[in-house]
């Protein structure tokens, strides 16, 4: 090692207490102090310096939005042209790369006495070896995390950028488990001929080193050093054979030894993913045949036992191939009946030309196909079994139901009784089972269900099939709908950190669950950003018209609406909402629900017209989908009447909340109790009964004070309206009690504005002790007067 080197290294004297102190001394009288401001952004707090800079973490103080990045700043620039001439290029590289698993360049400029500075995307997260070991990912996890690592790179050679600075230190990891590379400090072109004197001692290539020209043979080097240091963090085991010759083909000392390009050693670790042979072994025939074997066990181990047979003993082979013909056979007959369901039950049911109604619905054909499908393969049960399963989940998408769980519940009990139906088989019908329960407003059921689930298939980052992604995946949506929020938000985090072999559509429904999970706990900003990447990957994965693009966007609606953006929120909604309706009909349970959800951000926004409008419709399609009585009907009903009151329409409200009261105790999920109650006691303040407006507001407050459930259900609110109607009803100091809870729960406000938070905010003013607001207290007196004193 050169000696310049060892003075670099973390025990060297360059590294010590002296040079940190004296570089302290160099760069504290250009420091930047919190909140001094550069160009548009406010210093919060120094998140490192180097011998050329120093980084902070800046807000944007301009504009109409909030953001947070990290600002790069060159404090002596006028005394260090090189270090400027390097600044100036880091920016102008970044200018030009625009990668998700790059930290992009979002602002840059000089300040009036002439230094640099740029602002780059704030990655929150911990370097790429920390995280792994933190999260004590297994070795296939671990290459899988730094595979977009190397794609980023690939993007960069594309555009004749090399970073010549590849280290863990540079590679974070967000919070929804996305690596992103940093710090294009001395990034240099692929033409450039002069070389930068500046690298990281143990992550500088040999060239970098005997600083000859340094090309894309360097980042290769420092990725397989990255590799190493990823792969042992955490004193991990030995890395396998294939991952140390991956790793020593990638730092070979001679560049023409190593991969050629970024581009193949990414196929190799994919190879190595995918347990095949990778070519940094250039192994023989035994070790193809093992990857085979690793990748087909039972298929090469059948092969094998297979030609034993027929070598040991003849007649044995004549029983085997007498044994084959007959499964073929099967198999055949199988494979023709598969293809008469189809064509007859199926895609002819609904042909004009063979007499058949063709104004049948595909939701209809798929329901008549379950008794057609058990009865035409009742000599092969476990075909019948898979056939129902996939009727049933088409079933589910169309909100049929009641079909989808007679499709599930024969499922299961045919290919439990089938003779070559595997456990996986089985288990996906008992998820089917689970599944409708959660759509049909059981989740208590259905949480028993994926209990048992969960113990057959516990969830692992290197599971053999994508079935214990969707268990665990299932479970963080019914913690959803049993309002566990946290419980939520970990189950999705924790799967998504390395999802394993799932599909982008998978995947976007994961963060798209996580989003509204996120919502309900209070994180709005969070639950945006999981919105916008659930949008991505289901636009990507199945189209920008699909059922669950449209989700995904309604989620980023809602996350807008708790950030105090109601209009936005609103416009968005509705037209996704529209949108559904067209994919999904009016009646469907799903589009009934986010019916549901725009009436009450039109009541969050203050404008009870359109509120009224939407929650009707949403009733209507509930009755339907799940009948009157049905908790989640009552709950929306709530809404409506609500809407009601707050239009004025005090007598078209009467009888909907006279109907509510008698249905009052079948709202047996807390979030269809919280708006029954709501709104009961929002009717008796306005008829200013008051002891029952205080018993109702009281009964919500219970549910709304659980832990987790403040934001949810908007603890603030329910604080103020319970202290209006102590007010109104004489009881002065319980009223000033209640009004200080008010106060207490600010921070669970949801930002929602409405005839209610405005008279809370009047009667608070009717309470205050100074005598400077009598003139305010007698104005609200006379408010208050006019609002409930007439026909209520």
């Amino acid at each position: 090692m050169a000696l310049r080197d060892r003075l670099l290294e973390p025990q060297g004297i360059l590294r010590g207490a002296l040079f940190q102190d004296l570089l302290r001394t160099r760069l504290a009288d250009r420091a930047l102090m919190a909140d001094a401001r550069v160009g548009a952004w406010r210093i919060v707090r120094e998140l490192g310096r180097g011998g050329m800079g120093q980084v902070y973490l800046a807000e944007r103080c301009e504009g109409d939005f909030e953001q947070t990045v990290a600002l790069k700043w060159l404090p002596d620039a006028a005394q260090s042209p090189t270090g400027e001439a390097l600044f100036r290029r880091e920016r102008q590289v970044l200018a030009g790369l625009s990668h998700p698993n790059i930290a992009r360049l979002v602002d840059g400029g000089h300040t009036d006495d002439g230094h640099p500075w740029f602002a780059m995307e704030y990655v929150e997260g911990l370097p790429i070896d920390r995280h792994a070991q933190a999260n004590a990912l297994s070795a296939r996890a671990r290459v899988a995390l730094l595979l977009p690592v190397l794609r980023a790179l690939e993007f960069a050679h594309s555009r004749l950028v090399i970073h010549r600075d590849i280290k863990p230190g540079n590679v974070l990891v967000d919070p929804q488990g996305q690596a992103k590379l940093l710090d294009f400090g001395i990034a240099g072109l692929a033409q450039d001929e002069e070389q930068a004197a500046a690298f990281t001692p143990g992550y500088a290539s040999p060239e970098q080193r005997a600083m000859q020209h340094v090309g894309t043979p360097s980042d290769v080097w420092q990725l397989g050093r990255l590799l190493d240091a990823v792969l042992r963090a955490g004193n991990l085991r030995e890395p396998g054979q294939d991952l140390l010759a991956v790793i020593g083909m990638a730092t070979q000392d001679d560049p023409a030894r190593r991969y050629p390009t970024v581009t193949a050693l990414k196929y190799d670790l994919i190879r190595y993913l995918e347990l095949k042979p990778v070519a940094a072994r250039q192994a023989g025939y035994l070790y193809r045949l093992g990857r085979m074997v690793r990748r087909h066990p039972l298929g090469t181990i059948g092969i094998a036992l297979a030609t034993l047979a027929a070598t040991a003993l003849v007649t044995g082979f004549v029983v085997y191939a007498a044994q084959e013909r007959s499964r073929l056979r099967l198999a055949r007959d199988e494979t023709v009946a598969v293809n008469d369901f189809l064509s007859e039950n199926i895609l002819a049911a609904s042909d004009p030309f063979e007499g058949r109604d063709h104004d049948k619905s595909i939701a209809d054909t798929l329901e008549e196909g379950i008794a057609a499908a058990e009865s035409r393969f009742r000599e092969h049960p476990g075909t019948a079994g898979r056939i129902l399963v996939a009727l049933g989940k088409g079933l589910i998408s169309r909100g049929r139901y009641a079909a989808a769980e007679r499709a599930a519940d024969r499922a299961i009990v045919l290919l439990s009784g089938a003779d070559r139906a595997s456990t996986r088989a089985v288990a996906d019908a008992r998820l089917l089972r689970a599944t409708v329960d959660m759509h049909r407003g059981y989740p208590d059921r259905a949480q028993a269900r994926l209990d048992e689930l969960q113990t057959a298939f516990p969830y692992r980052v290197d599971a053999p099939s994508s079935m214990e992604w969707r268990i665990q995946a299932a479970r963080g949506w019914n913690a959803m709908l049993r309002n566990r929020y946290a419980e939520c938000i970990a189950t999705y985090t924790g799967i998504l950190e390395r999802p394993g072999a799932v599909g982008g559509s998978e995947l976007g429904d994961a963060y798209s669950s996580l989003s509204v999970c996120q919502t309900a706990a209070g994180f709005p900003a969070q639950a945006l950003l999981s919105g916008e990447r659930a949008a991505g990957l289901a636009s990507a994965a199945s189209g920008p018209r699909s059922g669950n693009a449209v989700i995904a966007r309604i989620r980023i609606a809602v996350a807008l609406g708790e950030l105090g953006r109601h209009r936005e929120s609103t416009q968005r909604f509705q037209r996704e909402v529209e949108t559904l309706i067209d994919l999904l009909g009016e009646q469907h349970g799903v589009t009934a629900a986010y019916m549901d959800h725009l009436a009450v951000l039109y009541l969050c926004g203050n404008d009870p017209v359109p509120a009224e409008v939407w929650a009707a419709r949403s009733l209507s399609a509930r009755k339907i989908a799940f009948g009157p009585r049905h908790t989640w009907s009552i709950g929306t009903q709530a809404v409506y009447a609500i809407a009601l009151l707050r239009s004025g329409e005090i007598e078209r409200a009467r009888p909907v909340v006279a109907e509510i009261e008698q249905l009052q105790r079948l709202a047996d999920d807390p979030g269809s109790r919280v708006w029954v109650y709501r709104a009961l006691g929002e009717w008796y303040l306005r008829t200013r009964e008051f002891d029952k407006a205080i018993a109702y507001y009281r009964a919500t407050r219970r549910l709304a004070a659980q832990p987790g459930m403040e934001a949810r259900w908007n603890l603030h609110v329910v604080d103020g309206a319970l202290a209006l109607a102590l007010s109104q009803a004489g009881r002065i100091d319980e009223a000033r009690a209640a009004y200080a809870r008010y106060d207490a729960s600010t921070r669970y406000a949801n930002r929602c504005v409405s005839t209610l938070s405005r008279d809370v905010d009047l009667g608070r003013a009717k309470l205050l002790p100074h005598a400077s607001d009598r003139a305010k207290a007698s104005t609200v007196q006379a408010s208050m007067r006019r609002r409930f004193g007439r026909g209520l």
